[in-house]
């Protein structure tokens, strides 16, 4: 910037000049000589001529670069009920519900997975119509995203169209969701530690409560055809001969209270 001619106007021509000209020409020549610097130099010169009672250019875009005050976020139990939903969890593995390594947040979200595969392992989702499911943005939907697949808990891949267009993700749940008698190793494993006797299909004891019967069946176990097999009864135990004596004798047994010292109960 050349200030011969203005310092020629201000010598001999001052009175032509309008005072707010002088007075930017005398700001710039200070920047000139080093005296101040371009920022303060252009915000003395926006504030040359400005109305009092109006905010410079300057002080308008301090205000509008102002950071907003942070809304205080409403009480938990002020917050809305979720909506009424029939959606509903399979059966999985406690294994993620006790791990540390997981947010509550991402806890839950696998949970909601788990709902949308239904009797499959594989659901397509977008982190947009996750972070609805959840009220949570797609950013936070991207973190529980990288948390669970870093634990192992899900395989992620990108869904594309016929012409490359990325559509979304497809979730896959790993065999640590699923529960354990899905996978045959496990179910063999688990098979081959139970004991056998706890293992039978129909398990029960002798019950004797009704007093004017002999023989009750034992509970649980299904009553043979009589093609092939004879029922067997308590009374032809204690009496082998059978007959109405063997009757009379075994309701006389029951009424003396000796029944019980007969079947060595």
């Amino acid at each position: 910037m050349t200030l011969g001619p203005i310092t020629g106007a201000e010598e001999g021509e001052g009175a032509a000049l309008h005072p707010d000209f002088l007075a930017r020409a005398a700001i710039w020549r200070d920047h000139t000589a080093g005296l101040i610097s371009i920022s303060e130099a252009r915000r003395r010169s926006e504030a040359i001529g400005a109305d009092a009672g109006a905010p410079s250019v300057a002080a308008s875009t301090l205000v509008r670069r102002k950071p907003r005050a942070s809304s205080v976020a409403s009480p938990r139990h002020a917050r809305p009920a979720p909506r009424e939903s029939r959606q509903y969890s399979g059966a999985m593995a406690t294994t993620a519900a006790r791990d540390d390594r997981l947010t509550p947040n991402a806890k839950a979200f696998l949970q909601v997975l788990r709902a949308r595969c239904g009797k499959t392992r594989q659901t397509a989702i977008t982190k947009g119509t996750m972070g609805a499911v959840m009220a949570r943005s797609a950013r936070t939907i991207r973190r529980y995203l990288v948390d669970l697949v870093r634990c192992g808990y899900i395989q992620l891949a990108v869904r594309r169209n016929a012409r490359g267009l990325d559509l979304g993700l497809t979730v896959t749940l790993t065999d640590l969701v699923m529960p354990f008698y899905e996978d045959a190793k496990s179910l063999a494993r688990w098979l081959a530690e139970t004991p056998s006797a706890e293992a039978l299909p129909f398990a029960g004891t002798l019950g004797l409560r009704r007093p004017r019967s002999v023989f009750t069946p034992l509970a649980g176990v299904t009553k043979p055809t009589h093609n092939n097999q004879s029922p067997k009864t308590l009374l032809l135990a204690l009496c082998p001969k059978g007959g109405v004596g063997a009757l009379n004798s075994a309701n006389r047994l029951w009424r003396d209270g000796q029944a019980k010292v007969a079947l060595g109960l």
